[in-house]
């Protein structure tokens, strides 16, 4: 009889090697942006995308983006050791409109 095994176990075993374990592991470092700059900042520049070890930040204005530049430094400092496997290289700044970028308690978008 074979042994039972915690299902985040057998996630991990499915997921390991595949192209969704990498993707996952790109998602929580954009799921991790808000706690990472705080919510004055995230309210204004959103993190959309991590690829090729740039991560991609929709950014309601130039201000932002310049902002984030400022920042970009520490920011990188702070990925860097938190996801230390991603090898996050950069962050580039893409503009969008504020009302696109406003998402809602439920987590869709408004």
């Amino acid at each position: 009889m074979r042994r039972m095994e915690h299902i985040g176990q057998a996630l991990e075993r499915f997921l390991r090697g595949t192209q969704l374990e990498r993707r996952v592991a790109e998602f929580q470092v954009v799921a991790a942006w808000k706690e990472l700059v705080g919510a004055e900042l995230a309210a204004q520049a959103e993190a959309i995308e991590l690829r090729r070890g740039t991560l991609w930040v929709a950014v309601s204005g130039s201000v932002w983006s310049q902002h984030i530049a400022f920042l970009k430094p520490r920011i990188l400092e702070t990925l860097r050791a938190r996801f230390p496997e991603q090898r996050v290289t950069d962050i580039r700044c893409v503009a969008r409109g504020r009302q696109s970028m406003h998402r809602g308690e439920d987590g869709g978008q408004r």
